[in-house]
């Protein structure tokens, strides 16, 4: 299937990329903050849709899907390199940032996904609740997440890393739904 019925018109799988490419790079790039990486996160989330584009049950949650599988391979690339602990020599070379403009659209969209997080983290344990809305929200390191809530810092890496993966399987389920 290279064309998808979106609400507007059919979306092939160029028209797919680009749409997508930039949002997908960004959310790469948040995970990564590596420049290299996300380039290659990026290319192998579309190789990734390609292949797997007949699973996509409602072509107008193409986006969602997308981010889905963006974040996904952006966390396995950051593992592949940390298994094999790479030290990165382009890190001496020139970075290009992305771009500082924001779409209107773009900035609506990351305020849904915020809120979105933000409506699943209550369905979290109260404990994970805690560390998660501190890590997300007030964007607080794990030294001072363990201080506010007088926990050991391994307490706070164990229950956020907890949170995150129920987090991402109650994220699967509705965006599978």
């Amino acid at each position: 299937m290279d064309t998808l019925n979106t609400s507007s018109s059919p979306l092939n799988f160029e028209e797919m990329y680009e749409r997508f490419h930039r949002l997908i790079y960004h959310i790469a790039y948040n995970v990564t903050k590596d420049v290299h990486l996300s380039e290659d996160a990026v290319q192998e989330t579309f190789m990734k849709a390609y292949i797997k584009i007949d699973t996509l049950k409602d072509p107008t949650k193409i986006k969602t899907w997308l981010t889905a599988i963006a974040k996904c391979t952006a966390i396995d690339l950051i593992r592949q390199r940390s298994k094999r602990n790479e030290i990165c020599i382009e890190e001496q070379e020139e970075w290009h940032p992305i771009e500082d403009h924001h779409s209107l659209e773009d900035e609506i969209n990351a305020r849904f996904i915020r809120s979105s997080i933000q409506e699943h983290i209550t369905h979290l344990p109260l404990t994970q609740q805690e560390v998660m809305t501190l890590k997300v929200t007030e964007d607080l390191s794990d030294s001072e997440i363990a201080t506010k809530l007088n926990l050991s810092p391994s307490t706070v890496k164990t229950r956020f890393h907890r949170a995150r993966k129920q987090l991402y399987s109650i994220v699967q389920t509705k965006i599978s739904a």
